[in-house]
């Protein structure tokens, strides 16, 4: 537990860092680009979640696997095999993802996107240093997906702030100094994703066991094995892609290139919610793996409740202030009044939708643990059948908030549907907890504070004063949410008790 405890909490550390870092300079690059060409921003992030369909299963296999061989001696002489039968894919794939991102260039701004300001060759242009900079990225999740497998989150953690903060923080710099266009902000993220794999690659060779380093070798038997589960995870992955960005794509095909920008803003806020959401997967889908591999049922058991509630209390908490308070957010973070209404009502439906998606997120590692995928890709398929035409009829009638519901519909429905459908095969009998203790009380506890506190600073000012309002609003919200969850309250009292005993 003190090692799971120590990878919870780096994971945080690093997310929050990172979530910082991923938003705190948007205001500054609408500034210095414009909101059409930050709109092509939107676009990469798009395209770096649908690179994700080229993972081909590999970073989860490689997670699974790894969790699951590095405590068995027998085993870990074969996981420098492991890890390089999948590098003589994941190089490949990189260099294909180049190479379709550059075909796709003229296409795309020639007859998909709208720009308005920027001519079609400007953005033709900045879209292929786009899959160049996607591209270099991409592997450095299947050497994170390593380093989770580990239980090395403090490492991977270093790595990710370090170069989220080179990242979001340094292509400042070019823009002031060297050249305030897209083209230049694309060069950038190209030059540190580079960096951050080779980075990664790196600390993930390192920290292998000794013996697993020394002459290791392409093995298609490791393919093999890990076939079915990684068949089930590429399922999974292009169907989850697809859903995740159904409503981008349909905003960038039916509205003005502005509009994706103005939705790409609250996503962004959206998406720093759901940093708070992969510390706990990320620390305990190892975890379960091993534990599922080793037959501890009651402690798998025992384990899967005390994380959920923890999950649920900080997706609540966030959750609820963010609902509440999402406007005044986006106004003390870019100063735009105007840009803050239009946006409450997106950015509340994607917040709760992402709350929803949040809450899954542990019974989804339980399944991976498992190695059970059918029931996500079925979910899954069935949601982009019935999403797609949703998706349209509520962008061309509504807009970005049309898309934004499409968000929360979904995973309202995955949360009432698949959670279920789970618990018949996986902890059977355990559901009843899973809704009515693990999410309930954090979930009530953190609505009724957050609206109190809405009721009570119905509008906050733009200075350090109302900073510190909402800070405090959101502290009240976290603690209040903590104490609701049994298990999580038992956790602080006896953490308490223990520094208690340490004083004098």
């Amino acid at each position: 537990m003190p090692v799971l405890r120590t990878n919870i909490l780096a994971n945080y550390a690093g997310q929050v860092w990172m979530a910082l870092m991923g938003i705190v300079f948007i205001p500054v690059y609408i500034k210095l680009l414009g909101m059409e060409a930050f709109g092509l921003v939107g676009l990469m992030l798009s395209i770096q979640s649908l690179s994700m369909l080229f993972d081909l299963g590999m970073g989860g296999a490689l997670n699974r696997e790894l969790a699951r061989r590095v405590h068995d001696s027998s085993a870990t002489h074969t996981l420098g095999d492991l890890v390089r039968t999948f590098e003589w894919l994941v190089w490949p794939i990189a260099l294909m993802i180049v190479v379709a991102v550059w075909l796709a260039s003229g296409p795309l701004a020639n007859h998909w996107l709208h720009p308005e300001d920027l001519s079609r060759e400007v953005t033709a242009h900045a879209i292929t240093i786009m899959g160049l900079a996607v591209a270099l990225q991409w592997p450095s999740s299947f050497y994170a997906n390593g380093l989770s497998g580990l239980e090395r989150q403090p490492a991977l953690n270093l790595i990710n702030a370090g170069f989220a903060t080179l990242r979001g923080a340094g292509v400042l710099a070019v823009l002031y100094w060297v050249s305030p266009t897209i083209s230049a902000f694309m060069w950038w993220f190209a030059a540190v994703g580079a960096c951050q794999t080779l980075v990664s690659a790196a600390a993930l060779w390192r920290l292998l066991p000794t013996g697993a380093k020394s002459r290791a070798v392409f093995r298609s038997a490791e393919l093999r094995a890990a076939g079915r589960f990684a068949g089930g995870l590429v399922a999974i992955m292009s169907l989850s892609v697809m859903l995740t960005q159904l409503d981008r794509i349909v905003i960038s095909a039916t509205l003005p290139l502005v509009e994706l920008g103005y939705f790409s803003l609250a996503m962004s806020v959206a998406a720093g919610m759901g940093r708070m959401i992969q510390p706990m997967f990320n620390a305990l889908y190892p975890r379960y793996s091993r534990l599922v591999s080793l037959g501890q049922q009651d402690l798998l058991t025992k384990l899967y409740h005390l994380s959920n509630q923890c999950l649920a209390v900080v997706v609540a908490a966030v959750a609820a202030i963010l609902m509440v308070f999402g406007q005044d957010v986006i106004y003390l973070w870019t100063g735009d009044a105007a840009t803050a209404a239009m946006l409450a009502t997106p950015l509340s439906l994607l917040v709760a939708g992402t709350a929803l998606n949040g809450l899954m997120n542990l019974p989804y590692a339980l399944q991976l643990a498992h190695g059970w995928t059918r029931l996500t890709v079925s979910s899954n398929l069935v949601a982009l059948l019935l999403g797609i035409p949703f998706c349209i009829w509520a962008v061309e009638h509504h807009g970005i908030t049309g898309a934004a519901s499409l968000w929360l519909v979904i995973n309202l429905a995955f949360v009432a549907i698949s959670i279920p459908l789970m618990h018949r095969r996986l902890l059977r009998g355990d559901l009843f907890s899973w809704y009515v203790r693990d999410l309930c009380p954090p979930m009530i506890a953190a609505a009724t504070v957050a609206l109190a506190a809405g009721w009570l600073l119905p509008s906050l000012p733009r200075n350090l004063h109302g900073i510190l309002l909402l800070a405090i609003a959101s502290s009240t919200t976290l603690l209040c949410a903590a104490m609701a969850a049994p298990q999580v309250r038992e956790l602080v009292r006896q953490q308490l008790g223990r520094w208690v005993g340490l004083l004098p």
